[in-house]
């Protein structure tokens, strides 16, 4: 199917020269007959050409062949107007589409219909009718039984149905004897039908993750199968008539329950790969070594303490995985795979390597990850074709003199050992582009590592470095650095000049400061600064022209209780700013455009600024464990919002069961009436108390409510004498408001009232709260 999907080109000018060839003549053709059936004909000939020309740009075309691709559209339903064309292919992946149409039998020249990623739960019967369909793919949806009228389908060649809740196959399944592709893992079967053993042109049967116990000998009658899957069931032994799939080139048993290799599989001579990874198989069988084809084994995650001798006799093979077990050696034989390019010995108890191994001489990726190797064999810098070498999780004091030797490695894993130096030997590695050096011993950083040009990705975080020198500017291809968890004080300057690093990590540090010259790393797409000892944000992080992500969590750093103003000249679309001590944003963060993700957890945020409001690319927001008490009165203008967290506030307005479900609506509707409520209650106050104040105590209360003195003499004179210190106290009170805006707050006007010690006009104002409450309950 894929073959054939990809072979179309997309072709919009032959689409709608096609569909404008047909309407021009169905309208000749009207036009000429001018009767009445004449017209109705044309009239519906150009509507179809209507319905063709709005799925135009969605269209692949080759030869004759005409697809439609819908993918990800969200719908929910097959959009009307596509039973009216004439369609070969129609790809509807990834919607939400849960019913199937009768109209599905217009479409009688459909060859391949593809509904993956649905919420289908029938398929409808009338698709079963289709007479030229070769692929159907229904592969994760929810159907749980599939009609015996699929039998229907003379023509399937592929039926996919994969991830969805099948519990049993019909027998019918049988009567499609052109299938050659039957796809059925991710589902719940417990058996499979006799009939399977007419399926004579079946190639590949999938029956991975399912819940068979047993393998149904019917199955291995089908001469023609070439791929076998089954992994992920709960097999433990194989039926003896296996033996007879003589063509079979595939077996997967990963993921079952298998003590050992069933004998008969030996006898499979055409086997080319098979994999028997996540068993308890403590032995592999002499026998093994009747598999002369084999070219891919998989033994990784069982319970072999040793390797038979027969094993490497098989010579053909390419890639062995014997990771996840319990060796303690490996046979000098290993020199007999000289086929073999991939050799995974993870996880396993190993304390040193085979000189011979340096005569698989084909050997591209050797994995010894998790073991207690303390040298690796001097010899093994003769494999010049190995590009992929880990060693991570061993007991190596330096990198082994041999690895200088890899003029062909790219690709170095060395984490977690016990390296204190690297030889200058390394300096040789003039095609390596990835090394990781983390959690090891290093405490003066390696000059040969700054000769090695290629670097592409550095990692030598948790090291106990206190300085990087200034060879680092050497690496001027380096696009990932990592220094996360070291000593350092500062960042070196000698990092402004890497043009091309675009991913450095830096947390977990001593850094106090970040100087201006960070702005000239032009190409720096992410920075992590998270858990060093800033005592405030650093502006010059503000000014990084492609800064895409930046992260400043200080959970175990300096936390810091405020943002700068430039913050809003960031133009980051993710910003990781919880465990600090901000009580707010400022004003300005409204010209952060880009901000998709705000992280600002576990702070002490107790206000959002306005501002807030208006940053329409938003569609997370994380502010758990705050003091927030009210939300702005614009909120719900975030209309892009999907992932809003309030968790441990002391939300009053919304109250917390409005903001837990995270959905806008209801926030914005709750806001809109509460901020509503709450102005015509503080008016009413203001109206309570503007006989209560002299004019001295009216002075009073404006400057604990911080008033500007020019505002309150202007005050003063626009209303002068003793007749209008009422409507003074009105203004005044009002100005307050309009000033201090969504901090000029009741509980802020009763607070200050009492402090001052107008405990007449606090206790009054309080009562009129508590009687507005009361109301709305």
């Amino acid at each position: 199917m894929m073959g054939f999907r990809n072979s179309m080109q997309l072709d919009k000018a032959k689409m709608q020269e096609r569909t404008k060839s047909k309407s021009s003549r169905s309208t000749d053709k009207s036009v000429k007959g001018g009767d009445k059936k004449g017209q109705d004909k044309g009239s519906k000939k150009k509507q179809t050409s209507k319905k063709a020309n709005k799925f135009a740009q969605h269209f692949y075309i080759q030869g004759t062949k005409v697809c439609l691709e819908l993918n990800n559209k969200g719908y929910r339903e097959i959009p009307e107007g596509i039973f009216d064309l004439d369609l070969t292919c129609l790809f509807l992946i990834n919607n939400d589409i849960d019913r199937l149409p009768d109209s599905f039998i217009q479409l009688t020249n459909l060859e391949a219909l593809v509904l993956t990623g649905n919420n289908i739960h029938v398929v409808n019967r009338h698709i079963f009718n289709l007479p030229k369909l070769q692929v159907l793919d229904l592969s994760n949806n929810e159907i749980s039984t599939i009609s015996s009228e699929i039998s229907g389908l003379k023509s399937l060649t592929q039926l996919l149905l994969n991830g969805n809740r099948l519990e049993s196959l019909p027998s019918t399944i049988g009567d499609m004897t052109q299938l050659r592709v039957l796809g059925l893992n991710d589902n719940i079967l417990t058996s499979l039908p006799d009939s399977l053993s007419k399926l004579e042109h079946l190639h590949i049967l999938a029956l991975e993750r399912n819940m068979l116990e047993f393998l149904n000998p019917s199955v291995c009658k089908i001469e023609s199968l070439r791929r076998l899957g089954l992994s992920g069931n709960k097999m433990s032994n194989l039926p003896h008539e296996i033996e007879g799939m003589t063509d079979l080139q595939q077996l997967l048993l990963d993921d079952n329950q298998f003590e050992f290799i069933p004998i008969q599989i030996f006898w499979l001579h055409e086997l080319i790969e098979l994999s028997f990874c996540g068993n308890g198989i403590t032995q592999i069988q002499p026998d093994i070594k009747n598999m002369t084809k084999l070219k891919v084994l998989g033994l990784s995650n069982n319970k072999l303490t040793d390797l038979p001798h027969e094993l490497m006799q098989l010579t053909q093979i390419e890639l062995l995985a014997l990771d996840n077990n319990c060796l303690t050696s490996l046979s000098e034989d290993i020199a007999n795979l000289y086929c073999m390019k991939e050799l995974n010995l993870g996880s396993n108890f190993l304390t040193e390597l085979p000189d011979s191994i340096s005569l698989c001489c084909s050997l591209e990726t050797l994995s010894v990850v998790n073991n207690k190797l303390t040298k690796l064999p001097i010899e093994l810098g003769t494999l010049q074709k190995l590009h992929t070498l880990m060693i991570s999780q061993n007991e190596f004091t330096s990198i082994p003199v041999c690895v200088g030797a890899l003029q062909g490695l790219q690709v170095l894993l060395a984490e977690d050992n016990q390296i204190e130096e690297v030889p200058e030997t390394f300096a040789g590695l003039s095609h390596l582009k990835h090394f990781n050096l983390s959690v090891n011993r290093i405490s003066s950083f390696p000059l040969a590592i700054c000769k090695v040009r290629s670097l592409e990705v550095l990692d030598v975080s948790c090291n106990n470095l206190l300085a990087i020198p200034n060879e680092i500017s050497n690496l001027q291809n380096l696009q990932v650095l990592n220094l996360k968890e070291n000593l350092l004080k500062e960042i070196p300057p000698q990092l402004y000049s890497l043009s091309k690093l675009r991913g450095l990590d830096l947390s977990d540090n001593a850094l106090s400061d970040v100087p201006i010259n960070v702005s000239e790393m032009t190409s720096l797409n992410e920075l992590n600064l998270s858990n060093n000892k800033f005592f405030e944000f650093p502006k010059a992080v503000c000014a990084v022209p492609n800064l895409v992500t930046l992260r400043f969590d200080q959970q175990n750093g300096n936390q810091v209780p405020c943002l700068p103003d430039e913050i809003g000249n960031l133009r980051v679309k993710e910003l990781i700013i919880s465990h600090n001590t901000l009580r707010t944003f400022p004003k300005t963060i409204n010209g952060m455009n880009n901000l998709t993700h705000l992280y600002a957890d576990h702070n002490e945020i107790w206000m959002l600024p306005d501002s807030i409001c208006e940053m329409q690319k938003l569609q997370l927001l994380h502010l758990n464990n705050n003091q927030l008490t009210t939300l702005p009165r614009d909120f719900d203008q975030l209309i892009l919002l999907r992932d809003l967290r309030l968790y441990d506030n002391q939300l009053k307005v919304p109250p917390m069961d409005v903001c837990v479900s995270g959905v806008l609506q209801p926030i914005g509707l709750f806001l809109r009436k509460a901020f509503k409520r709450e102005e015509l209650l503080m008016e009413r106050m203001f109206h309570a108390i503007k006989e209560d104040l002299t004019k001295s105590q009216l002075r009073s209360l404006l400057k604990k409510l911080k008033v500007p003195e020019d505002h309150i003499m202007e005050l003063e004179s626009r209303f002068p004498g003793r007749d209008q210190v009422p409507e003074r106290i009105l203004a005044g009170l009002r100005h307050w408001k309009e000033y201090f805006g969504p901090m000029a707050t009741i509980d802020e006007l009763i607070r200050i009232t009492h402090i001052i010690n107008f405990d007449n006009v606090a206790l009054k104002l309080k009562t009129m709260k508590i009687f507005a409450q009361r109301l709305r309950l």
